[in-house]
């Protein structure tokens, strides 16, 4: 486009964000770096880095809702294509993601990892589209010259067992997750219900519209918080070690990489976005005093 107007309007927009996610890669890149990595049976309470194998931890498994794989953690979202012609989009109609702990190993222990607030960099990722608002296995979905087609596109994130992972969080040595905390127990339940969708459908799709709105979903959550809590109190657990969102807002992060190569990664992407900031900068500049 030659509109003058359109590219000060799009140089405008670009050079703060440029900004602001140059400076977050750059925090990101200088927290790597500067916190050093402990070992689990070692490690001193507070902020730290530890670096393991993903593990379930005790009780059920984690399955993941859209590909049914059993996983250390989960995102998931789901989207449908609307509109028609340059008008077409695709809204996000339903996601998740996983709260439930799971274990963290190295060679002198280990720990549990409650992913609640967490900037998670998963290695696994399914991504497959379908006719339907809840998905069939990937695979199995209408295909059109071998490639996946139709209005619903299906993303998954996974941490899968015994995958490398790395954390920056708060470490805490405390009594095992207890019967009073039952947001794992929670989304472990939802996730046996979303197992059976025409059950869940029939019993909290009130408008009868094959979808679950936000709030016929939070009364689904709330059925399942009450059947958690009508059950026995269970023995309080062992007495054990868990990394959580630090209390005082310092990142907290999960990779399911080497933190030493997305510390390159991302003091690299820093540079390249101050780069283009300094550039709209310059561009803008000249496009405004460059007509006086």
């Amino acid at each position: 486009m030659d509109d003058p107007a359109f590219w000060k309007l799009a140089l405008a927009v670009a050079a703060p964000l440029c900004f602001i996610f140059g400076f977050r890669n750059w925090r990101l890149a200088r927290l790597i770096e500067d916190t050093p990595v402990s070992r689990i049976r070692s490690a001193a309470q507070g902020y730290v880095e530890l670096s393991g194998i993903a593990r379930f931890a005790d009780g059920p498994p984690n399955v993941a809702p859209l590909t049914q794989l059993p996983c250390a953690w989960w995102l998931y979202r789901i989207e449908h294509q609307t509109g028609s012609g340059k008008n077409r989009h695709w809204e996000t109609i339903n996601r998740g993601v996983s709260v439930a702990p799971f274990r963290l190993e190295d060679d002198t222990g280990a720990c549990l990892v409650g992913p609640t607030g967490a900037d998670v960099r998963p290695g696994s990722k399914t991504s497959w589209r379908g006719s339907l608002p809840w998905p069939t296995v990937p695979g199995e979905g209408r295909r059109l010259f071998g490639i996946d087609s139709g209005d619903y596109r299906y993303t998954e994130h996974r941490i899968n067992e015994r995958e490398q992972v790395s954390v920056i969080g708060e470490f805490r040595t405390m009594g095992g997750i207890s019967a009073a905390d039952t947001t794992g127990e929670v989304m472990r339940l939802l996730a046996d219900w979303k197992r059976d969708q025409p059950a869940l459908m029939g019993r909290f799709d009130t408008n009868h519209d094959g979808l679950l709105s936000q709030a016929e979903w939070e009364r689904a959550r709330e059925a399942a918080r009450a059947q958690i809590e009508q059950q026995a109190p269970r023995e309080a657990a062992p007495t054990d070690s868990i990394v959580v969102k630090p209390v005082d807002e310092r990142p907290f992060l999960i990779a399911a990489s080497d933190l030493d190569s997305l510390a390159r990664r991302s003091r690299l992407a820093a540079a390249v976005l101050l780069l283009a900031f300094l550039g709209a900068v310059t561009a803008l500049a000249v496009m405004f005093f460059g007509q006086t």
